[in-house]
């Protein structure tokens, strides 16, 4: 039987390694709150509960500062505002272990304008994220990403634009804090609360290749151990 070359068969490894596709998590936007008297409203009524954006400056919206933008981060935070658009439960909530879980649908814009108007920074629109915390506590989160779920983002900022293209695995995270009254569930919904947000929006990370310096110590450790495992087979012929 004709036996494949040692030095080949090593070759071939490493080039193999080296045409691995590769994609690292790029953290697309993070932005805070910046107005006291803006809130994430959750409203529950007739078995389902409504999450919106309010504040006084714009009612409907909630003026924010993006501190992070396409992975790069901004000594001068940029202004805008934060809008859900038709933020809807589409489960039944649960507890279980002390804590509350329940499915949510919708559209969050992050826009250079009021209710979601001007330069679109970035638009989430997702469906079945989770919205958790812990029974009678004071904080909360609205997690999506996809897979599995469906989370899709859309943009109109050049920097954001080149990160979303070819539509790479998308997640976003919202964490709710100073929930007012504590989270709790009203018939089978979450029940009624006031809080205030914060949020991360990224791409995440599939396969990773090596470093290219690893994958030429990886190709040398081979190379030298199969060239030694040669000598040991023509040595024991001898």
């Amino acid at each position: 039987m004709k036996t494949v070359p040692f030095r080949a068969l090593a070759l071939a490894t490493l080039a193999s390694l080296a045409m691995a596709t590769s994609s690292s998590a790029v953290t697309i936007l993070q932005f805070g709150q910046t107005n006291p008297n803006g809130f994430i409203t959750a409203v529950a009524s007739g078995g389902t509960t409504t999450l919106t954006t309010n504040s006084l400056v714009a009612p409907g919206s909630e003026p924010i500062k993006i501190t992070n933008i396409g992975g790069t981060l901004l000594a001068t935070p940029l202004d805008a505002f934060e809008t859900f658009q038709n933020v809807v439960s589409t489960g039944t909530a649960t507890t279980a272990a002390g804590q509350i879980e329940q499915l949510y649908s919708g559209t969050i814009a992050i826009t250079s304008g009021a209710n979601g108007t001007g330069g679109n920074f970035l638009t989430a629109t997702f469906q079945n994220a989770i919205l958790s915390g812990l029974a009678g506590g004071g904080s909360a989160s609205l997690v999506g990403s996809r897979p599995p779920q469906n989370v899709l983002f859309t943009s109109n900022f050049a920097a954001i634009v080149a990160l979303i293209a070819g539509n790479p695995p998308e997640n976003f995270s919202l964490s709710f804090s100073n929930l007012t009254p504590p989270l709790g569930i009203t018939g089978s919904t979450i029940s009624s609360f006031l809080a205030q947000n914060t949020g991360t929006f990224a791409t995440g990370t599939t396969a990773v290749v090596p470093e290219p310096s690893g994958i030429v110590m990886a190709g040398m450790a081979m190379v030298a151990g199969l060239g030694g495992l040669g000598w040991r087979r023509r040595q024991s012929r001898s």
